[in-house]
């Protein structure tokens, strides 16, 4: 097999683009702006974050994923990395385009406009459980991503199985939560929500392939 990097200049330039936006957040947003990171039961902040740490640590993030799959291109053996390559093309992808979203909202709360920080955030891990879920079920076997566990890379049944599954459910999850926060008022419903669409359907997947490995 012919080797490949994982990271493309799609990627590169995805990190650029945070970088900008973290750039022009140092530029506009004035010293001493704390940015808030927990709300109470009725949505009001009560904790807040300092303007440096705020804006460095997406693009921190970034820089270390971008890194670490990059290392994993060149590294790892090839016949472990191509089976697997375009799931992994794609979650860098998505985590950084996410990041992007989450420093692009820092932006403009730190500018004063009126977005809402809970619903950003639930709009952009929706868009990024939606591009799991659609790329889940694509997914090949291989021992570098999808549902590592310990009875489905032996069993190529199981492994497509469970991938659909898990992959529909994360694309219900990232259409539910999308919904949620639009239609929903409520910070705590958002969270609530928020939690599920990650957790369930990590629960449910791992559930059914160690299920599915019994029968």
């Amino acid at each position: 097999m012919t080797r490949k990097p994982i990271v493309t200049r799609f990627h590169l330039f995805g990190l650029v683009v945070l970088l900008v936006v973290m750039g022009t957040a140092f530029v506009k947003i004035p010293a001493g702006h704390d940015f808030p990171v927990h709300w109470d039961y009725y949505g009001k902040p009560d904790q807040f974050w300092a303007r440096i740490p705020a804006l460095l640590t997406f693009p921190i993030i970034g820089i270390v994923l971008t890194a670490l799959f990059a290392l994993i291109g060149r590294l790892a053996p090839v016949n472990r990395v191509e089976p697997g390559r375009h799931m992994s093309e794609a979650l860098l992808t998505g985590l950084l385009g996410l990041l992007c979203a989450l420093e692009f909202s820092l932006l403009m709360i730190g500018v004063g406009t009126d977005l809402d920080p809970i619903r950003a955030i639930c709009f952009a891990v929706a868009a990024f459980l939606a591009i799991l879920g659609a790329v889940l079920p694509r997914s090949e076997r291989n021992s570098i991503n999808g549902l590592r566990l310990p009875w489905t890379p032996t069993n190529p049944a199981n492994w497509r199985a469970s991938h659909w599954v898990t992959g529909i459910l994360f694309a219900i999850g990232g259409i539910g939560l999308g919904l949620v926060a639009f239609f929903e008022p409520a910070p705590t419903v958002m969270l609530i929500v928020l939690g599920a669409a990650i957790l369930l359907p990590i629960v449910l997947g791992a559930s059914f392939t160690f299920v599915r490995s019994k029968l």
